[in-house]
């Protein structure tokens, strides 16, 4: 049976997104439908609109989001019509090579469907005029319906407002998870976030929650910068050339234990490695274009400086534990959640949320059905 849903179609980079009706499969083995009511506008959604991050087109973009199950495919066993979920970009096997070597974030078959833009069989469930339309990250949630795999998913509490919990699928999940999982930021610790937008917001609060003392938001907008405070920056800077400098300063002439570099740029890159204390961790969490490079002398910069350099891809989460994690921190007071959503559109107005995006204003802005 094929159903028909309104999603916002992306035909050729940089251009306008497109509202169409959209011919949608009901669900094959292992997959479920939901019905988006929420969904974040990230800046990977930007970066695929923009052509940095590849993508194969015409494609749904949209991939953090929380919604309704209104159907199951076959073999599906652990949801429910009339559950409530949040959806993950990452559907977790458990079983292949990274899952069983506790590295479940680059799981095979996972990793291959999010990039492919596809369903796990390598087909898509949207179409339009005839023509496959591909799925961002296998789920293309800028759409009122989605059929999506069955293990990207999680069940949420009933009570748990949809507005916060689709935060939770990408933004929330990545910043936090930057902190806690890659980074390990331990009690005591000094950070420093380097772009406080919804994933950098989300980092401080990771280092917030793990017992982090000094917190040091750094963004060029104030809005941002009072937004961090609120959610735990014990310290705010904009970009200066004496920038390192001042870090040293609230860090014993040192550097910081841990810098999160989430802007993406060359620059920022550059000056969280320079702040970074000898034998302290440096972890890039944003997603730039490939012209945006590391660059470090070998032995004068990690040698001799014992420094970690690393990725953090999706928060190197281990996804149903970790949302769970969320959903119990949230419910007792330690994560803040409705303090990120800073702009609401209709999904008929979804470029000017990728324009509010693009603008980096405030945190988070999210598409409502």
């Amino acid at each position: 049976m094929t159903f028909q849903t309104k999603a916002a179609l992306m035909v050729r980079p940089r251009e306008p997104l497109q509202v169409e009706l959209l011919d949608l499969e009901e669900p094959h083995a292992d997959e479920v439908m939901v019905e988006i009511a929420a969904t974040g506008v990230c800046h990977s959604d930007l970066s695929v609109h923009q052509a940095v991050l590849p993508s194969p087109l015409p494609v749904v973009l949209g991939h953090e989001s929380a919604g309704t199950v209104v159907a199951i495919g076959p073999n599906v066993r652990d949801l429910a019509v009339g559950d409530r979920v949040v959806l993950s970009l990452l559907a977790q096997c458990g079983s292949c090579f990274y899952c069983s070597h506790n590295q479940p974030v680059l799981c095979e078959s996972g990793q291959a469907s999010m990039l492919r833009g596809t369903m796990a069989d390598g087909t898509t469930r949207f179409s339009w005029k005839g023509q496959p339309v591909f799925h961002m990250t296998g789920l293309g949630t800028f759409a009122e319906r989605v059929v999506v795999p069955a293990g990207c998913a999680v069940r949420i509490p009933a009570d748990l407002p949809f507005e916060e919990a689709a935060l939770l699928g990408c933004g929330v999940i990545t910043g936090v998870g930057a902190a806690v999982n890659t980074a390990q930021v331990a009690v005591g610790e000094a950070v420093a976030v380097v772009g406080c937008g919804g994933v950098g917001l989300n980092a401080i609060q990771g280092a917030r929650i793990s017992g982090a003392t000094t917190i040091i938001a750094i963004d060029p907008r104030p809005d941002r910068l009072a937004l961090a405070r609120q959610l735990g920056a014990t310290h705010t800077l904009e970009p200066a050339r004496n920038m390192v400098s001042q870090i040293r300063e609230l860090t014993s002439g040192r550097g910081v234990d841990v810098a999160l570099e989430v802007a993406g740029r060359q620059q920022t890159i550059d000056d969280a490695i320079r702040m970074t204390r000898r034998g302290g961790r440096v972890v890039i969490v944003s997603a730039p274009g490939k012209e945006v490079m590391v660059n470090i002398p070998a032995f004068g910069g990690l040698v001799m400086s014992e420094k970690t350099i690393r990725g953090s891809l999706y928060g190197s989460a281990h996804v149903k534990r970790d949302l769970a994690r969320l959903v119990e921190l949230y419910q007792s007071g330690q994560l803040h959640l409705k303090e990120l959503v800073t702009a609401r559109f209709p999904l008929d107005r979804i470029n000017d949320a990728i324009a509010y995006c693009a603008a980096e204003q405030g945190a988070r802005a999210l598409v409502l059905q």
